[in-house]
Parts: C-alpha cells; sequence; structure tokens
C-alpha cells in the first residue's frame, strides 16, 4: 500500500498539534498545582498584604504562569522550595521570588524569605520578608 506525500504531512501535522497541546496541558496542570500548595498560598496572601507591595504594585494584585520549565529557578524538592511568580497589579508588573523550607515531609512549609522586583527597575527588590529557615 502506498501512502501519499500530502497524506504523511497530515499525519505529521495531527501529531504535531497534539503534541504541543498535551505539553501545554501539563505545563498548566503543573501550574494549578503549585498555586494549589500551602507555600504559595501563604506566599501569595503576604505579598497582598504587604502595604510597600500593594502601594507599588496597585491593587487587585494578580499571579500569573510560572515558568515550569525552568527547574533552576522554580523548583520543589524534598524539603526546600523556590519559585519566581510573576505578578501584576493595577500600576505595575513585577516578580515574587520566595523561598520555603519544612523539616520533614509531614511538617508545615515555612515561606522564610520573600522580594518583589518590579519590572520598572530590575536592579532593586522590596524585601517583604525575611526570617531564618526553620
Amino acid at each position: 500500500m502506498v501512502v501519499s506525500n500530502i497524506t504523511l504531512v497530515k499525519i505529521g501535522a495531527i501529531g504535531g498539534i497534539a503534541t504541543v497541546t498535551m505539553g501545554l496541558l501539563f505545563q498548566s496542570k503543573l501550574n494549578d498545582n503549585i498555586k494549589a500548595t500551602d507555600f504559595f498560598k501563604d506566599a501569595m496572601k503576604t505579598l497582598r498584604s504587604h502595604r510597600g507591595a500593594v502601594h507599588l504594585l496597585g491593587e487587585p494584585i494578580k499571579d500569573y504562569r510560572i515558568d515550569v520549565g525552568n527547574r533552576k529557578k522554580n523548583y520543589a524538592e524534598g524539603d526546600v522550595a523556590q519559585y519566581e511568580v510573576p505578578v501584576k497589579g493595577s500600576k505595575q508588573k513585577g516578580t515574587l521570588y520566595f523561598w520555603a523550607k519544612r523539616e520533614n515531609a509531614e511538617s508545615r512549609w515555612n515561606v522564610h524569605r520573600m522580594e518583589l522586583e518590579l519590572a520598572s527597575d530590575a536592579s532593586k527588590r522590596l524585601l517583604i520578608k525575611s526570617d531564618p529557615p526553620d
């Protein structure tokens, strides 16, 4: 049985579209899982209640998609976690950097450091929280 080149191109295109769609769905699911964690919720709650951050970003403060493909900057491995979260308020955009740690798999996460970098001045960061890690 001979298959024409056009048929092969169609099959390849459909396969490519399916692969890209599955990759995007997987990234979206990973983002949803990260945003459902206690440490992410705690970090965003702290950001939204910090007077300086609210003043600089403006309200409401929204979080956006985390680059889950960048494993050097965004990860939770064992008992440590570190993330860069794009955020935006009514005044400007920025990036929230936070670090979390826990004693063991059964203990609660502690977000021990948070910094806000504004898109308008990437040379400075606002220190939002700085506690010694547990």
